[in-house]
């Protein structure tokens, strides 16, 4: 979730680009797990139990299902909903523990204003530990987060918490508003320089870094919903629908 870093380009393997991304085979099994939230609740997040996943929230937030115009498909889906006025409030939905060394990860997004976001708001991230068994060891290796500029817009950038770098396209890249979009991230999980991770926003690719350790330990966490320090607008929502780990690509 730190925002901090520098801008990097080149480094690392890195590639960010504007065109349609290349579909990376990983078998033949399409769906690993998948969230559409046609149960009315949020259990599909918490299905193998507790060791699996699930969700947290702060105090001041709200992880609810939804029945309204802010669905992809279907009549549910989630919203997240936080008041982040100087202290961290979250609400977010977790899929952790022995997920697959390659997958891809997407879910469908739906934001209905521009918000006033002072430093930076993080909406899908993957998170590790370099004690898979010790909770106190978390890392945040790959943080997707929103930051908003001079024009009043909401730039994506991606940041990489093992190298502490910033990482953004050539071009920036501007969050829809209003309509749903589809985010996803392609992991080949390493701890040596065999990684690779690669985001793409509606099909676009807008990072791809390879040669590079991915994970810091063989325990995962792959995390959607929103979590800032400070927001002027209460509460930002951030709707998320259509959710899947997947050995395909799930995107446009």
């Amino acid at each position: 979730m730190n925002p901090r870093g520098i801008l990097a380009f080149a480094a690392l393997g890195l590639t960010v680009l504007g065109a349609c991304s290349d579909q990376i085979p990983l078998g033949t099994e399409s769906i690993y797990w998948s969230a559409d939230f046609e149960t009315g609740d949020l259990s599909q997040w918490s299905e193998g139990g507790a060791s699996a996943g699930g969700q947290l929230s702060t105090s001041d937030a709200q992880l609810t299902v939804v029945t309204s115009a802010s669905v992809h498909s279907g009549h549910f889906a989630a919203r997240s909903a936080i008041s982040a006025n100087g202290n961290i409030s979250y609400a977010r939905l977790y899929r952790w523990g022995q997920l697959p060394q390659d997958a891809y990860y997407s879910v469908w997004m739906f934001i209905p204003q521009r918000y006033t976001i002072a430093k930076y708001w993080n909406v899908f991230e993957f998170q590790g530990r370099s004690n898979p068994a010790d909770p106190a060891t978390l890392q945040y290796p790959w943080s997707l987060n929103l930051e908003r500029r001079t024009d009043s817009e909401l730039y994506w950038y991606l940041f990489d918490g093992t190298r502490q770098q910033r990482i953004e396209p050539a071009v920036a890249q501007t969050a829809p508003i209003g309509r749903w979009f589809h985010v996803e991230a392609y992991l080949h999980q390493a701890t040596d320089n065999t990684g690779r991770v690669t985001f793409t926003i509606d099909g676009a690719t807008f990072a791809n870094v390879t040669g590079v350790s991915t994970v810091p330990s063989a325990w995962l966490s792959w995390v959607v919903g929103g979590v800032s320090p400070n927001i002027t607008e209460q509460p930002a929502e951030l709707f998320l629908d259509d959710a899947a780990i997947a050995h395909t690509s799930q995107g446009k």
